[in-house]
């Protein structure tokens, strides 16, 4: 029996973006020599003179102002006219036969949706490998495995910087909440999974994905702990509750003032707190496959772990930490 060949012209792949920056242009000039037949939608925030750097075969520049990325998806795919789209991060490009092997995937298994593996730019700064360590740990992303290689497995939700589905299925689920400037795609992959479709990893689907800097990587954190807050008041889900440990490990941390007044909670105190290093100690030696990049690698994965329940604490206390500005993905 002859296999049918992918029509890649029934793909657009969805590339939101707030600014035209290096990333995007490397990320659309990839896309177009792999898929040259492929659409392409890009969303940004506003066009400008640069706007002719990405002017491509069947690309289409979309300028939406300052909202939200699942805001930006939604008109994307508004605007397709393919029976399939694929979203991909502006700071990622695909790897060898990307859509080639989603699409085989879902029509194989007679799935909804399919992402995978997130490889490491080849070149990347110190610090950025580190921060790419950090997010293989399980201490900092129970996802730990699409940077991995892991086997084929269903999952709850997969990042939506790599994920390929059906446009019916996006649709009819309504689509991403544009209220929510993080956690997105969690709220989406809940939506899928409570409507009987499933949702696949796969270690053949692969986007090199660039990894944050100290100070973007600090800035993800902080925003997505402010966002388990909304994902909260929307979906009282025990996995959604799983993050607010983020919260009650920096309420620990900032409680040693307390072994003052009671010696046994200093002992106490203590004794966590060297489990805890011992852990991220463990951790660190085991995915730094590097020597050098323990150090590095120890300290991502303890800002991992801090400032997400800083940005939680400061949503319950009321302050707005404007995520839309400072969250940035490149």
């Amino acid at each position: 029996m002859v296999k049918k060949k992918i029509n890649l012209k029934d793909i657009t792949i969805i590339i939101p973006a707030k600014i035209i920056e290096k990333n995007l242009i490397n990320c659309v000039d990839v896309c177009k020599k792999k898929y040259p037949d492929t659409p392409i939608i890009i969303v940004l925030d506003y066009l400008d003179k640069k706007k002719s750097l990405l002017q491509r075969k069947n690309t289409k520049l979309v300028s939406t102002g300052s909202i939200s990325i699942g805001e930006k998806r939604n008109i994307a795919v508004n605007l397709t006219k393919t029976s399939f789209i694929a979203f991909l991060d502006s700071d990622a490009y695909p790897s060898k036969d990307w859509l080639e092997n989603g699409i085989k995937l879902l029509k194989e298994k007679n799935i909804e949706a399919v992402g995978g593996t997130e490889l490491d730019f080849p070149s990347q700064s110190y610090i950025e490998k580190c921060v790419s360590n950090a997010g293989r740990s399980f201490l900092v992303t129970v996802l730990n495995f699409r940077k991995n290689l892991k086997k084929e497995k269903y999952c709850n939700y997969l990042p939506t910087c790599n994920l390929i589905l059906k446009k019916k299925t996006y649709k009819k689920v309504g689509g991403m909440n544009a209220n929510l400037v993080t956690g997105e795609d969690w709220d989406f992959g809940e939506r899928l999974r409570k409507n009987g479709k499933k949702i696949l990893y796969s270690p053949n689907v692969r986007i090199f994905h660039k990894s944050r800097d100290l100070k973007n990587f600090f800035r993800q954190r902080l925003v997505y702990g402010e966002g388990v807050i909304n994902l909260l008041k929307i979906k009282k889900n025990f996995f959604y509750f799983l993050s607010l440990i983020f919260l009650f490990f920096l309420v620990f941390l900032l409680s040693f003032p307390i072994a003052f007044f009671y010696p046994i909670w200093g002992k106490i105190y203590t004794n966590i707190l060297i489990f805890y290093l011992a852990i991220v100690f463990f951790e660190s030696a085991k995915i730094s496959r590097n020597p050098l990049l323990f150090l590095g690698t120890f300290f991502a994965i303890l800002i991992g772990n801090i400032v997400p329940g800083i940005g939680t604490l400061i949503k319950i206390l009321g302050f707005n930490l404007n995520s839309k500005k400072i969250y940035k993905n490149f």
